[in-house]
């Protein structure tokens, strides 16, 4: 595979930033240093694995979270003296002062249990940032530090108007309360909401303000229009994958036993996607795929399977389609229909029309930092792309840390 040709793929983003660069450039020279290294084409699965398990930096957001909140604060007893009680009393406090919530969307859980899952978790979703943006009154680029350098996403979505107004509001020092009436007024389109002065400025400025920013966003994404079109484009995917799938189901049937099946791709179900995709993945007794806690990468591919539940979700609409789900799906079509290819055009093939997927659904391309796209890039990178991917997440359950 030519370097370069990788490289340049990567790097050829009009909205990549300076921090982004910097980061996506050390990411692809390390991917590199193993994809043609002498060992990889005989033990490909083994370097990935071994790659992204001891050399894949990783910022642990409980650490991260903690080291943070030590340095704002300015406590001068060491670190090392402080316990999970100590940070959560300081949670506590900063929420109630800040008059933030706890999460965003109703939840059961009580707010103990909250805040012990961010403090015992080396990886959280996008939102629980964004939470703890208004809960600990960070400041935007703060924010924006725990997207890129712990959560290995994107910065803030320019094209997702609920990000917009919460980029708008940290950098305002705005309140969670400012935070939702706008979201109310101009996401969800409710009527006779008052923007409360806040910050110094009058509910007027603020509005005037958040309108500019949302009108030149949706200069360049109908939001409504995108939604439906990420949906379109995701059970694009889907019904390619069930054809693919039926098509090995067919293939595999017994001819000796003379009762062979044709498979059509409306008998494919969610099932038969988790079974496929995630083939490497141990079963519980109860049929569904063990826990992710049970795997030595769990905090490099958090809430990164392509389970029957999460699929049956996204039909439902009851959660939200992630870059993940598209990512995953592609990387299945190409690793199926370009087997044959050699790996460098199959994996040069996969990242053009990826960051084209990509950015017509207003996503940031791939982004190699993160650990579950260059585990996907990597396994493209050799001869038999989804046996590796399955065989990884194999090993990440039967190995010991």
């Amino acid at each position: 595979m030519d370097k370069k040709n990788l490289t340049d793929s990567l790097f050829m983003w009009d909205e990549l930033t300076v921090k982004d660069f910097e980061y996506t450039r050390k990411a692809v020279k390390k991917m590199n240093s193993v994809i043609y290294s002498a060992f990889f084409e005989d033990m490909d699965s083994a370097a990935i694995f071994d790659y992204l398990l001891k050399e894949m930096e990783l910022v642990s957001f409980k650490d991260y979270l903690k080291r943070y909140i030590y340095t704002r604060t300015g406590i001068e007893e060491p670190f090392s003296n402080l316990t999970d009680n100590d940070y959560k009393e300081i949670i506590c406090e900063s929420f109630k002062e800040n008059g933030a919530p706890f999460a965003f969307e109703h939840t059961t859980k009580k707010t103990g249990a909250i805040i012990k899952g961010w403090l015992t978790q080396d990886s959280v979703k996008r939102s629980t940032v964004f939470v703890l943006g208004f809960g600990l009154r960070m400041t935007k680029e703060d924010v924006s530090e725990f997207l890129l350098k712990v959560l290995k996403e994107e910065d803030f979505n320019s094209s997702d108007p609920e990000e917009v107004i919460y980029s708008y509001c940290y950098e305002k020092h705005l309140p969670y309360a400012v935070a939702h009436k706008l979201i109310r007024k101009y996401v969800n389109l409710e009527t006779d909401i008052n923007v409360d002065d806040a910050g110094g400025e009058s509910g007027e400025q603020i509005e005037e303000q958040v309108c500019s920013l949302l009108e030149e966003s949706k200069k360049k994404n109908d939001y409504d229009k995108l939604r439906e079109s990420n949906y379109k484009e995701f059970l694009n995917l889907y019904d390619h994958v069930r054809s693919i799938i039926a098509e090995i189901y067919s293939r595999d049937e017994d001819p000796e036993n003379r009762k062979t099946k044709i498979w059509t791709p409306d008998e494919i179900t969610p099932g038969d996607l988790e079974k496929v995709i995630c083939n490497g993945i141990p079963m519980e007794k109860n049929g569904n795929l063990r826990k992710m806690n049970s795997s030595v990468l769990s905090k490099h591919f958090h809430q990164k399977r392509m389970s029957r539940q999460r699929l049956e979700s996204l039909f439902k609409k009851t959660i939200k389609l992630d870059r993940f789900d598209l990512i995953t799906l592609q990387f299945f079509i190409y690793s199926q229909e370009q087997e044959d290819l050699e790996p460098e055009v199959r994996c040069r093939n996969y990242i053009d029309d990826t960051n084209q997927l990509l950015e017509r659904c207003g996503m940031m391309k791939l982004y190699p930092v993160n650990a579950y796209e260059a585990f996907v890039l990597m396994c493209l990178s050799t001869d038999s792309p989804l046996p590796t991917y399955s065989e990884i997440w194999e090993m990440s359950y039967n190995t010991e840390e």
